[in-house]
């Protein structure tokens, strides 16, 4: 059991001072699942605003129904195919049948998926609540009603379920989800399962290995290189059978540069952005999740801040930074909401709320002005590792069986 912050009790006293509202709270609280109709609402939303079929998502599921025929060689064949095989058969199982695959799909195949959809968005608001309670548990907290509503609140509130299907890449989400349950087995000492985890994650786009430095939340140096080994391992594996073909041109796309991005501020003359700039990218975005996880060690919010993080950084170094680039964002603050807990300082509270704003801002209320919020984001960062390791006792957490 982890020892909570000696500064408790500013929010229990607060709890206190309003206990008359505890009846309606736990009304409230048991009418969460209610924000499930929410969510089926906002993924159905694209339906009835007359929205097209995301076209990546087309070309995704189709790939993903190549592998199962066997044809490895065509799915990499070109430099435009970014999306790795989890991705590509993840798409493939929502939409598996040949005319959901064709041009005319785009902007017909919407009408015909009200089920899909709706129970699609229902299910997402589902899962981040229970996800929230079993995390929770793994993590020495208790069972919380309010904050799995909070967590289901602030997922509606940022339109999660309506990102979820408008960007049509999977991994947004795939990713992440895999990088809290890695970062949750290296917070409690199981480095090798943490670093197999972390390097899957690139299964759904390559990008997935720039979580690897949270791996150093292992201090012992050969459990360390058990972890790295395992993370190499699963970095590779998805992608050997397409390497195998000898037709694998990835690494050969170059992006357009958007004049609103830092890159394109900083350098107004670029025009395309290479795998070698992305490499420079992804270093500094790496590093960042390495001071986080030489920060907090195996303090719990390890679990969502390292790869906050990681995100921001990452996109504040991205030539495009495309509406749907933000989906990690979305889950890290979600989960990081779910697990503020009543021995947290208000600072803390208010700095994990004040980063589910800048979500809020970014998809509500403002267009063009990624780089300001970002840089706004990377300083409540910084904050909030300062907060989470005044409130928490340095130390190890212990090693499970």
């Amino acid at each position: 059991m982890t020892s909570l912050p000696q500064e408790a009790p500013q929010l229990v006293a607060a709890g206190h001072r309003l206990s008359g509202l505890a009846p309606a709270l736990r009304v409230v609280t048991r009418l969460r699942w209610l924000l499930c109709l929410v969510g089926a609402g906002q993924s159905a939303a694209p339906i009835w605003a007359a929205g097209i079929q995301p076209v990546d998502m087309m070309h995704f599921s189709r790939a993903g129904g190549w592998i199962l025929q066997g044809r490895l060689g065509e799915i990499y064949s070109t430099s435009w195919m970014q999306a790795g095989p989890f991705e590509l058969l993840a798409s493939w199982a929502l939409y598996p049948f040949d005319r959901q695959h064709t041009t005319s799909y785009v902007r017909t195949g919407l009408a015909g998926q009200y089920p899909l959809r709706l129970i699609g968005g229902a299910l997402i608001v589902a899962a981040v609540m229970f996800l929230v309670r079993y995390l929770r548990r793994l993590h020495d907290l208790p069972d919380s009603a309010p904050m799995e509503l909070a967590a289901g609140l602030t997922a509606v509130l940022i339109a999660v379920p309506y990102q979820f299907w408008m960007g049509g890449h999977l991994a947004q989400f795939g990713i992440p989800l895999m990088w809290v349950a890695g970062t949750s087995l290296a917070v409690r000492g199981r480095s090798t399962a943490a670093g197999l985890v972390i390097g899957l994650s690139a299964g759904w786009e390559p990008w997935g290995v720039l979580l690897a430095g949270a791996l150093l939340t292992e201090r012992d140096p050969r459990r360390l290189v058990q972890a790295c080994t395992a993370f190499t391992a699963g970095a590779l594996l998805p992608y050997l059978p397409f390497l195998a073909t000898g037709r694998f041109e990835m690494f050969h796309l170059l992006w357009a540069v958007r004049k609103p991005t830092l890159i394109g501020l900083l350098f107004p003359h670029m025009t395309t952005f290479s795998w070698e700039l992305r490499l420079f990218q992804g270093i500094a975005a790496g590093l960042a999740g390495v001071v986080v996880a030489l920060a907090l060690g195996r303090r719990r919010d390890v679990i969502w801040i390292a790869p906050l993080t990681v995100v921001v950084v990452r996109l504040l170094l991205d030539p495009l930074i495309l509406s749907y680039y933000w989906g990690p964002f979305l889950f890290a603050v979600v989960i990081g909401v779910g697990l503020l807990h009543p021995h947290c300082s208000p600072t803390r509270a208010v700095l994990a709320s004040a980063l589910a704003g800048v979500a809020l801002v970014q998809f509500r209320y403002t267009f063009n002005r990624e780089v300001p919020l970002l840089i706004v984001s990377l300083v409540l960062l910084v904050a909030l590792v300062v907060t989470v390791r005044r409130d928490e006792p340095a130390g190890s957490r212990p090693v499970d069986a």
